[in-house]
């Protein structure tokens, strides 16, 4: 199944014939990812087709030219072929957030079964570990409620994406207040980027795709589609 859209526009007589061919997973169609590569096309008026494939596929379909641009890559591919663009889009991962005013999650590993912790109630890789570790689990539907039960001393941190956490807590009016805890896992907040096959004619326009992804980063885009979408699960 091939899903087609054409953005609002084209960006010139130029680049009538230059089509963005993408993929996403088979299982989330529609999901972020899509969202994600839907914005770059709206955003460059060129017409973007999806095809749902497997992470590994993506990859090698990236490689050979079957597509021409992926998003949602974390590290670096020595393979020739393809490039990553720049800035990343997002650093994410599962951060820790907590008061401002709380001597929790400080610049060592702290003990966390002296701590309330507060995950996504989906957040099924994390709840058996955690449940391991913490003194207890509280599992929320949403973002908000984990923001107000810190802000309201009801747990002593919470995890989340910290792009749409922040997002959150600056629409709430609750900046220095709840905060990124100072003690992170290591993979916390790692870069993701989208990258093009160089050979391929879209490459002509990897400059204006990189313009593209500056200013949305800057102007908190991606942290938006992310929010809106994960309010939307």
């Amino acid at each position: 199944m091939i899903l087609f859209m054409l953005a609002g526009g084209f960006a010139g007589a130029a680049y009538a014939e230059i089509i963005i061919k993408s993929s996403v997973s088979p299982e989330f169609p529609d999901g972020l990812h899509a969202k994600y590569l839907r914005y770059i096309a709206e955003k460059a008026e060129l017409p973007i087709e999806i095809f749902p494939m497997p992470f590994a596929r993506r990859v090698a379909s990236l490689k050979n030219g079957e597509i021409n641009l992926m998003v949602g890559l974390k590290s670096s591919y020595p393979e020739l072929q393809f490039k990553f663009l720049q800035p990343s889009y997002e650093r994410t991962g599962g951060v820790y957030f907590v008061r401002s005013d709380s001597q929790n999650l400080s610049t060592t590993k702290p003990n966390f079964g002296e701590l309330v912790v507060a995950f996504s109630i989906n957040h099924k890789e994390m709840l058996g570990w955690a449940n391991d570790n913490f003194r207890a689990v509280v599992t929320l539907s949403s973002l908000e409620q984990k923001i107000m039960m810190l802000e309201k001393r009801r747990i002593d941190a919470f995890v989340h994406f910290q792009s749409s956490a922040n997002y959150k807590i600056k629409q709430l009016g609750l900046e220095g207040v709840i905060v990124p805890a100072t003690y992170q896992s290591p993979r916390a907040n790692l870069p993701y980027h989208f990258a093009i096959n160089e050979k391929s004619d879209l490459f002509s326009l990897r400059k204006r795709l990189e313009t593209i992804i500056s200013e949305g980063v800057k102007a908190g885009d991606f942290a938006k589609i992310r929010y809106n979408h994960e309010a939307s699960l």
